[in-house]
């Protein structure tokens, strides 16, 4: 055990040492992985800090220079109960954790070169990280990707005191630090313009790992009959759920997608389903009904000829079983609506399958984007993606997918997709993988060790 450790930083450890901190589930925050991933492969030892509630993966658990120190989720009160139970249980949650962070941080791991955090969430973590930062002489650098008080103030009032109070907390912790890393460049001329942090700036986009390709025929062959045939099966136990997945040439040998000829090869299978994947984190920053609604609609539109549409949808979250509710009462003929829990290898092999994402995001500051489109994109998926401020700077309208504003224009395009103009879905396709095939996180990581950590990523 390390307390306080001074020695950390002598020529006896040829190792930079950086804590990697989220206060969130490690398996459910892939920016902070990539980073925790990208430092042990440059040189780095990182202590990878926060939830474990799934498995954060392969890349994390055998790499022998990344160690997982997890927190303890706090107890949270009852969905239901009057707000006045969750404020006076605030102040209670945030010092359990703490408490947790100071030990970890400041007892427990290494002395740190750099401490990275994630923002948000806010509260503790910037007063604890920064603290522990001066406390062991490392460089303290944020991750911001949004802000803690605009998440907040969507369940209550912008204007509410405890919001106001958060933001105050957000702006005076999140000031001054070495650096500073942002989603996007309206973020970044926020902080810079209207926040005046102090530090390096820069803005650091997502990016989709290596893992994230598109697949041939073999590999979605294999994967669907192996790890992905969990989706056959639930559509399976659908009402009607054999008519909907069709006829297969080969019943034993043929998938959800792919089919064997009479001599044994491999095609791709003519009476398939089109599979639709969108991931979310089921919060009141995505509205789920808009695709509900849509489905509805291409329900109405589509004629018996017409493809029949597959929504895979992956995450775990507050209101999942509210719209699975939901979901159980709609009447699907031509589509169907299933959602599945993915290991974190399983998630890009899907992606890398199918023929559409969709991405039901919007940002609570308007300067955030989604990091599902990354890794969609880095699948050669094409998106649909709800509008919201700054969205441009990641989906480009008619060129790597199509934004819409409401469910009328969702299902219009998934109308003009698969039925009016297919061959325009495979433009996008291709744009997006001529775009996306040499756009990684691991090249862009590169320059950002050489600016942050004065190292080479070779």
């Amino acid at each position: 055990m390390y307390i306080f450790d001074n020695t950390g930083s002598t020529g006896l450890r040829r190792r930079l040492m950086v804590q990697v901190v989220v206060l969130g589930d490690i398996g459910r925050s892939p920016r902070m992985r990539y980073h925790a991933t990208s430092l042990a492969d440059s040189g780095c030892t990182v202590d990878l800090i926060g939830y474990t509630e799934t498995n954060p993966g392969a890349r994390i658990n055998v790499n022998r220079h990344i160690r997982v120190r997890p927190i303890r989720q706090a107890w949270s009160i009852p969905k239901g109960m009057p707000k006045i139970f969750y404020l006076l249980w605030a102040p209670f949650k945030a010092m359990f954790l703490s408490i947790q962070l100071f030990w970890i941080m400041g007892c427990i791991s290494q002395k740190p070169d750099f401490i990275i955090v994630q923002n948000p969430p806010s509260i503790p973590t910037l007063f604890i990280a920064k603290g522990i930062a001066y406390i062991r002489k490392a460089w303290f650098i944020i991750d911001w990707h949004n802000f803690g008080y605009s998440i907040l103030g969507m369940k209550m009032s912008m204007n509410h005191r405890i919001v106001r109070l958060a933001k105050w907390y957000e702006q005076r912790y999140g000031k001054t630090a070495f650096a500073h890393m942002c989603v996007t460049d309206a973020m970044r001329k926020e902080l810079q313009d209207n926040w005046q942090v102090e530090g390096q700036i820069m803005t650091v986009r997502d990016k989709p790992q290596s893992d994230f390709k598109r697949l041939g025929i073999e590999q979605v062959h294999r994967q669907f009959t192996f790890s992905l045939k969990l989706v056959e099966d639930i559509v399976r136990e659908t009402a009607d759920g054999e008519e909907f997945l069709g006829l297969y040439n080969d019943p034993k040998l043929g998938t959800l997608l792919t089919d064997a000829t009479n001599d044994g090869g491999l095609i791709w299978r003519q009476d398939r389903p089109k599979l639709i994947v969108s991931s979310t984190s089921w919060t009141e920053d995505e509205d789920f009904s808009v695709l509900l609604k849509a489905v509805e609609l291409y329900e109405t539109s589509a004629k018996p000829s017409d493809p029949r549409l597959l929504f895979v949808i992956t995450g775990n979250g507050p209101q999942k079983k509210h719209y699975q509710e939901k979901i159980k009462q709609m009447t699907l003929k031509k589509t169907r609506i299933v959602t599945a829990w993915l290991e974190a290898g399983d998630y890009p092999l899907l992606l890398g399958s199918a023929d559409l994402g969709i991405s039901l995001h919007t940002s609570s500051s308007g300067m955030d984007l989604p990091m599902k489109v990354v890794d969609m994109f880095g699948c050669g998926l094409p998106v649909c993606a709800i509008d919201f401020p700054c969205l441009n700077e990641l989906v480009h309208d008619g060129v790597n997918g199509l934004v819409f504003e409401n469910s009328q224009d969702l299902s219009e395009q998934l109308m003009e997709l698969f039925v009016k103009n297919p061959k325009k879905l495979d433009a996008l396709r291709e744009s997006v993988i001529e775009e996306y095939k040499d756009d990684t996180w691991q090249n862009q990581y590169k320059e950002i060790l050489v600016k942050l950590f004065n190292q080479n990523a070779n």
